[in-house]
């Protein structure tokens, strides 16, 4: 009986043993904070495809700073053209694509993601929500549903034209006939883009465009802009929007000369001939130039560089005894140099 007892207090001895120096279990973690649940998730229709955009949590579950934001998961369902309707037909929730936050674009900039899910293909109803997770892996709860019924696209415009005006660009273009006075025209749609932009999700036009040319009057002088052109397919479910006519680029241009300028003097000093003109109050004003000629002259000759600030101007190199006829005009900053007409002559007889 003692040697039994010994045998079972040794054998206990050997369990606390190594059940107390073995392996640890996991260590538990502290309260980690979630994010938020994202709320408005939307979906769009664009260039050909789909594109889903949400704004990026700031906070926790808890109300804190949500400093540990590490990613998101798209889920999306397909449901085919063909079993739209079906109850007993089962098509579960897909992890569609797992986006790490550190990669996206711009995010600091909009505080917005922008996903485009270029894997859409087949007609039928697609729908999505996602989530966010941190880095210590705690993932939100899904979002807002969205979804939209998917068909083909219809064709881009193409000939698409950019004509430059001043604060204005002229856009023109062509659509095959095979949607062109359909029942499923949905209208025109026109996006504009400088250099090193995208597109933007929302179109320049108000509303969609029923006709094949459109003039864009928000535009500055000298900037470069980039334009395409997709054509709208309605169907009972929505609005299908195509993918992008060929790109144009353009530069509108400044063609507006300044104002003519008035000259209120011109007459003949011991220094030479002075003239002495009224100040122009063009934004985009330059200078002047001074422009002369004889009487036997049709044509003035300019005779001053450009003159930028001064309203007077010393003619020295003139003859006694000739009479002349001084005008002058503006000009402005724009790379055209547009000049005004001359203003009116002023007659100087010079004494001999």
């Amino acid at each position: 009986m003692n040697q039994f007892k010994k045998f079972c207090t040794g054998l206990l001895f050997i369990v606390l043993t190594v059940t107390g120096c073995g392996v640890k279990a996991p260590p538990i973690v502290p309260h980690s904070p979630i994010p938020q649940t994202i709320t408005d998730l939307e979906i769009f229709s664009r260039r050909g495809t789909l594109v889903l955009q949400w704004s990026i949590p700031k906070k926790t579950t808890d109300g804190k700073k949500l400093t540990n934001l590490a990613g998101f998961h798209i889920w999306r369902r397909f449901i085919p053209k063909e079993e739209k309707g079906c109850s007993t037909c089962k098509h579960p929730f897909e992890l569609l694509v797992e986006l790490d936050y550190q990669m996206l674009p711009k995010k600091e900039e909009t505080g917005k993601v922008t996903y485009w899910d270029n894997q859409v293909e087949k007609e039928g109803v697609y729908s999505y929500y996602v989530s966010s997770y941190t880095n210590a892996w705690n993932e939100s709860m899904g979002s807002n549903l969205v979804e939209i019924t998917w068909s083909l696209p219809p064709l881009p415009p193409v000939s698409l034209k950019a004509t430059p005006g001043d604060q204005i660009v002229d856009l023109e273009w062509e659509t095959l006939p095979s949607l062109w006075g359909t029942k499923e025209f949905g209208g025109f749609q026109i996006y504009r883009r400088k250099i090193s932009e995208d597109y933007d999700l929302t179109p320049i036009n108000q509303s969609p465009l029923q006709q094949n040319h459109f003039q864009d009057i928000t535009v500055t002088n000298g900037e470069k802009y980039f334009y395409v052109v997709r054509s709208l397919k309605t169907t009972e479910e929505g609005t299908i929007e195509g993918k992008d006519s060929p790109e144009v680029e353009v530069i509108p241009e400044d063609l507006s000369p300044p104002a003519t300028p008035t000259i209120t003097m011109a007459f003949q000093s011991p220094e030479g001939i002075v003239i002495i003109w009224e100040p122009n109050l063009d934004a985009d004003l330059a200078g002047y130039y001074v422009y002369r000629r004889m009487e036997n002259e049709s044509q003035p000759n300019r005779i001053s560089s450009l003159i930028p600030k001064e309203t007077m101007f010393l003619d020295k190199n003139f003859s006694p005894g000739i009479t002349y006829y001084y005008s002058v005009t503006a000009v402005d900053n724009s790379p055209r140099q547009n000049e005004s007409d001359f203003s009116l002559e002023l007659k100087v007889a010079t004494e001999k």
